[in-house]
């Protein structure tokens, strides 16, 4: 159950990636695509699944934020991701959403390194 549960997450975890990236290129190129219904709806899904399962995935390995420092940086990391993920297609400067783009990604980037280090300090460790 593990091996499908892992796979699921990681699959959900490329997909919301690649619709976040995506989005961004065409905010950034001014596309009306941007506000496309894919881009609109497809990210909570995914997001839904992705956090999901990444709940079942502690459940079933029995990890939690208090015990392991590392989950507990991913899940701070998270919601700051989120908040500029919003604020990413809310600004009404391009400028601003630019930055918060690229300042998402960087934290994106930083989730996956505190996941893969099993390390609070992610890339930032070494």
């Amino acid at each position: 159950m593990y091996e499908i549960l892992k796979h699921i997450h990681l699959t959900a975890l490329a997909v919301s990636f690649l619709l976040f990236f995506a989005r961004g290129i065409l905010m950034m190129r001014e596309s009306p695509n941007a506000i496309n219904k894919l881009f609109l709806i497809a990210p909570h899904i995914v997001n839904l699944i992705l956090i999901a399962s990444g709940i079942w995935l502690a459940v079933t390995l029995h990890l939690t934020p208090s015990t392991q420092p590392w989950l507990a940086a991913k899940l701070i990391a998270l919601v700051v991701y989120i908040a500029l993920g919003i604020a990413t297609f809310k600004h009404p400067k391009l400028f601003i959403r630019k930055i918060l783009w690229i300042t998402a990604l960087i934290v994106f980037a930083f989730i996956v390194s505190v996941a893969k280090s099993k390390s609070p300090l992610g890339f930032f460790a070494g």
